[in-house]
């Protein structure tokens, strides 16, 4: 005879999910363990390797992660967190997780799913599921706490209820703004992953992320870009600089100038100031000109050359906020004409050095971004 689950059913601003409890067995076989990454394919095969390395590592551990990555909404499980969670169940017996779970029931693609059965949801506050043998849930949040729990020994997995908050047949849009809102206000998770997600979320309030988030993933992602795969995608990518840092900062400096009102015309003066960069200092940036001409593998071999063996910070942290911050005063020179910041970026050649040995010397990262922006601005006279 099947289990049922007694629920009760919420409604808020005009959406319905239901507060019930699962046993930590109940809900091991039938849950999608997932995590955001959607961009492998545009990876270092070294990156790949590791990610590779890391699924096998979760597998070994009797954990199954979807592969589909690009519809998922997590972070990647980190093994030392799940360990501490499953130590803390099975080390002491009065020790318990009284704070819930977020899942969604997956009911409209379970086989033997019958409409009949779910009618009712919409109009009693009390009630009890009985849930089809091939239904599946997927985790909105709380994923290492389940995650933590499926490792924990078998007499704990049969005994061990967990408060649930259920929806049904949740959106990737609408899980991508509930993870947003629980992780991104109120617990410090990677911004990359958030502004990620950012991409299927329509509230006006992240509109500003929303832009600058496409324009990131459209440096990211052409060849022809002077940023070809240097972006840390969610943070964990094998790039120059993070998603999150990109981010921030051209909505921080963009939004100071003219060039803010229009997404391709942002994109456009973006793309020549780092040109120009790229242009004047090819020892010190990541991706050649002729990005498109080469394979994955000669560019990776470039840019290890540059960041690694040549330690340029002139893409990295220090060097990206100090050109960053220096953008608003050079656009309104360079009048959102190449030619025009090719000019004055020229002028830095041989004056400025963004190698990490010398500006280590400068102090701590604010210092050197400070010392390499008022730099740029002495030499360029923008004061």
């Amino acid at each position: 005879m099947k289990k049922t689950h007694p629920y009760i059913r919420v409604k808020q601003r005009g959406e319905v999910f239901f507060l019930t409890k699962f046993t930590v067995a109940e809900l091991k076989d039938k849950v999608d363990l997932h995590f955001r990454d959607p961009y492998m394919s545009m990876e270092s095969l070294e990156y790949q390797e590791k990610y590779t390395d890391y699924i096998e590592k979760i597998r070994k551990k009797g954990l199954e992660l979807s592969t589909d990555n690009e519809e998922g909404v997590q972070r990647r499980l980190q093994l030392n967190r799940i360990n501490d969670i499953r130590n803390y169940i099975q080390n002491n017996v009065n020790n318990f997780f009284p704070n819930s779970i977020l899942i969604s029931a997956n009911t409209a693609s379970a086989s033997d799913f019958n409409d009949d059965d779910y009618l009712n949801l919409e109009k009693n506050d009390f009630g009890e599921f009985l849930f089809p043998d091939s239904v599946r849930f997927s985790v909105i949040d709380g994923q290492h706490r389940l995650a933590g729990l499926f490792l924990a020994e078998e007499q704990y997995l049969e005994e061990f209820e967990v408060p649930v908050v259920l929806l049904l047949n949740v959106s990737l849009p609408t899980a991508a703004k509930l993870f947003s809102d629980i992780n991104g206000k109120q617990k410090a998770v990677n911004k990359s992953l958030i502004y990620d997600l950012y991409e299927h979320v329509s509230d006006s309030d992240v509109e500003l992320i929303r832009k600058y988030h496409t324009i990131c993933q459209k440096f990211y992602t052409d060849p022809k870009s002077p940023l070809f795969r240097q972006i840390k995608m969610l943070g964990m990518g094998s790039g120059a600089v993070s998603q999150s840092f990109f981010i921030d900062l051209c909505s921080k400096y963009v939004e100071k100038t003219s060039y803010a009102s229009d997404i391709q015309n942002t994109y456009e003066q973006l793309f020549y100031y780092f040109r120009s960069f790229q242009e004047t200092f090819p020892s010190d940036w990541p991706i050649p000109k002729n990005s498109n001409e080469l394979s994955l593998e000669e560019l990776d071999l470039i840019s290890r050359e540059v960041l690694v063996d040549h330690k340029s910070q002139l893409v990295k942290t220090n060097g990206f906020g100090a050109i960053m911050r220096a953008f608003p005063k050079i656009s309104i020179k360079a009048d959102g004409k190449f030619e025009n910041y090719m000019m004055f970026i020229k002028q830095l050649e041989g004056k400025i050095s963004w190698k990490r040995a010398e500006l280590d010397q400068k102090g701590g990262g604010t210092e050197i971004q400070r010392f390499l922006y008022e730099r740029i601005v002495e030499v360029l006279n923008l004061r």
